[in-house]
Parts: C-alpha cells; sequence; structure tokens
C-alpha cells in the first residue's frame, strides 16, 4: 500500500505542459492535473494548447515547455538521447478509425483510394496512422489513399460534410466529438487490429490490443482497436523536489485525473504508472515510487 504523502513547501517555480488540441484527452488530462498539481502538490501548471506528441517532444527538446505528454510510440521514435525522462506512464490512448457507417467501409482495406484525414500535422496520431497503413500495405497499393492532415475538429466537420471519407484519431473513448458526430450521422469505428502483428514486428512492445466497450458511438457490439500509451515526459535536469511532488499527484489524485465520461482501460496504478519504456524514468521519480511502494 502506497505510504501518506509528506506535507511539502511551496514549490520553486511554475511549470509549462505541451498538451493536445482542444476538445482531446491530451488538454483535458493536462488541465486536470494543472489543477489537482496546484490543490494537492503545490505546483503551479499551466497546459497548453498542441497538435499533440510530436510537437510536444519538439517544443520539450527546444526548452519551449518543462513537461510534455506523447504517445510511447511517438517518444520511442524521437530517440532523443538521454536528456529525455518520464514522470510516469499516465494512460492508454484508443487508435479510432471512424468513417460514416452509409458509405459500407468495412475493413481497413476499404480505405484504398479513399481520402482519409491521419491528424493533425504534429500530432502521435498522425504518426501511428502513417504506420498502421503502410503496415497494412496500403501506402503501396495500386491506388493508395488520398491522405491530408487535418486538426481533429475540422476533420469531424470535414467527415460529416462529405469532404473526407475517413479520420483516425488518437485519444480517450468516448471522444466527446466523434459522440456528438455520432448522434447526428451514424459513423462506424473499423477494427485495426488486423494490422497489429505487423505492426509488433516492426516496433515490438509499442502498442497492445483493446477494445473499445459497445455502446460507444451507439454501437451495438465491442469494437477492437489498437492501444498506445502515453507518457508524461521532461527533461533529467527538471528539479528534483517538483519531480516528486508529482508523483505524488499522479499516486494519490488518480481518480481525479480520468476526463470526465472516459470508459475502458485507464492507466494510474502502481504497476503501470513505473512502466515507462521506452523512456527511463527521472532519477527522482523512481526514487518516490521507491518510498511510496517500497
Amino acid at each position: 500500500m502506497a505510504r501518506a504523502r509528506r506535507r511539502l513547501p511551496p514549490a520553486p517555480r511554475a511549470l509549462t505542459l505541451g498538451g493536445g488540441e482542444p476538445g482531446g484527452s491530451y488538454l483535458q488530462f493536462g488541465e486536470l492535473l494543472s489543477a489537482v498539481a496546484r490543490e494537492t502538490g503545490g505546483v503551479e501548471i499551466t497546459a497548453l494548447a498542441t497538435e499533440g506528441s510530436v510537437d510536444n517532444l519538439a517544443l520539450l527538446d527546444a526548452g519551449s515547455v518543462d513537461l510534455a505528454l506523447s504517445l510511447a510510440d511517438s517518444a520511442a521514435a524521437a530517440t532523443p538521447g538521454e536528456d529525455l525522462v518520464a514522470i510516469g506512464r499516465v494512460y492508454q490512448n484508443y487508435l479510432q478509425c471512424i468513417v460514416r457507417a452509409a458509405d459500407g467501409l468495412t475493413s481497413l482495406a476499404d480505405l484504398s483510394g479513399r481520402v482519409i484525414s491521419l491528424g493533425a500535422a504534429g500530432s502521435g496520431a498522425a504518426a501511428t496512422a502513417r504506420r498502421l497503413l503502410d503496415a497494412e500495405g496500403l501506402t503501396s497499393a495500386s491506388t493508395p489513399p488520398v491522405t491530408i492532415e487535418r486538426p481533429f475538429r475540422d476533420a469531424v466537420v470535414d467527415l460529416e460534410q462529405g469532404r473526407i471519407d475517413a479520420l483516425f484519431w488518437s485519444g480517450g473513448v468516448p471522444t466527446p466529438q466523434i459522440a456528438d458526430l455520432a448522434g447526428r450521422t451514424p459513423i462506424r469505428v473499423l477494427d485495426t487490429t488486423p494490422v497489429l502483428p505487423e505492426l509488433l514486428r516492426r516496433y515490438p512492445d509499442a502498442y497492445v490490443a483493446t477494445t473499445i466497450p459497445a455502446g460507444v458511438y451507439g454501437a451495438d457490439t465491442s469494437v477492437p482497436t489498437i492501444g498506445v500509451a502515453n507518457l508524461l515526459l521532461t527533461h533529467r535536469d527538471l528539479d528534483d523536489d517538483l519531480a516528486r511532488r508529482l508523483v505524488d499527484v499522479l499516486i494519490d489524485d488518480a481518480a481525479r485525473l480520468v476526463p470526465p465520461g472516459s470508459l475502458g482501460i485507464q492507466y494510474l496504478t502502481p504497476a503501470s504508472l513505473i512502466d515507462t519504456l521506452p523512456v527511463p524514468l527521472h532519477p527522482a521519480a523512481e526514487r518516490r515510487y521507491r518510498e511510496r511502494y517500497g
């Protein structure tokens, strides 16, 4: 059992966090973390709207933010060296490929020749979607998909109005904007797991099989899909005291850090928080986990 949190004096400085697109899980989590860390951890965090994982990693590398949320596969691809470390693995994203039900698209193979939004240009969703299409063989098909990069909210509008045939999104479920779309226009979530074995052959340990529960977006049955872990990242030179405070918040206030309405698998458990591969834990964060969990 975790030990009680020590009462700490005020933190020495405020932090900035690279979040994600408005309405998405990253920015929601960042805003929740900001509120809870201020209240219980004595840490001031400003969560910034960004385009997602790839953008956040670049901002962190440039020193423009102190903390960053990133998909684990994007962090692995960044190969930033020893300076990049993690505070914890925070939760799981669901890779969602959304199409209009009326179009009759039922599998990834049906995306051949179709117009697809991969995600925002700096998003981890776009990076993962490219890997998926390539592993499925669609990028080398005789009629490959036409891929574009659109911010999430714009892509939802484009799908509803028929300007694109599918969109990829990596986030929690249900995602409110997709749920709202499903209330106006029947949609289908495509099963992405047939390509999972090839993805794991190319990128071992980066992805897992998971399931979007029945009832989400009006589906009668659950839908298999691919899960990707999210990491809370920072630089190795982040003040040790701040790293310890952040660990305490993740441990003690886990229930308050899950965006409202989220279903399915959530992390923020002792075993999952410390499993940040391929990125090592911040040394002070690792020590704090050992102190708290023994």
